[in-house]
């Protein structure tokens, strides 16, 4: 057993709400199929480990990882690496209801992204993640004009 699963059992031995048990067990599977694609090879460089967290919405994981990076990145790169940063953080305000702090960073995500995007020459994520952004500021915009 992995120090995960260690740890969400303790948690889950807890007499927890349903929705937070929910949550760490799904948390777990997600866990295990990015491991999967680790043992399969997938993941030789932090880009490649970025997009298998995005495609596994472990946003937050993808931020942090992408943090150290950018903070050793230079010019356009830096940016760029800001850019999926903000996408990550855009998704983790959005999945907590977090609106206007969503919106506004998937709008500096998007003018970063579309900008300097191309600079992450290894990313082969870069449309799908856009399209995401673009989907999901269209989808705060229409429940910010519904509240």
């Amino acid at each position: 057993m992995s120090l995960c699963e260690r740890r969400a059992a303790g948690y889950l031995e807890q007499d927890l709400e349903q929705i937070y048990q929910v949550y760490i067990r799904t948390r777990l599977e997600k866990y295990d199929e990015v491991f999967f694609a680790a043992e399969q090879g997938q993941l030789d460089d932090v880009l490649q480990q970025a997009a298998i967290l995005w495609e596994h919405k472990l946003y937050f994981e993808m931020h942090e990882l992408l943090e150290a990076t950018w903070k050793n990145a230079e010019g356009n790169e830096r940016k760029a690496l800001q850019g999926l940063i903000r996408a990550a953080g855009m998704k983790i305000h959005a999945e907590n209801a977090n609106f206007k702090a969503a919106a506004a960073m998937g709008r500096k995500a998007q003018a970063v992204l579309q900008l300097y995007g191309r600079e992450l020459t290894r990313f082969n994520k870069l449309e799908s993640i856009l399209a995401e952004v673009r989907k999901t500021l269209t989808n705060i915009d229409s429940s910010l004009q519904n509240h």
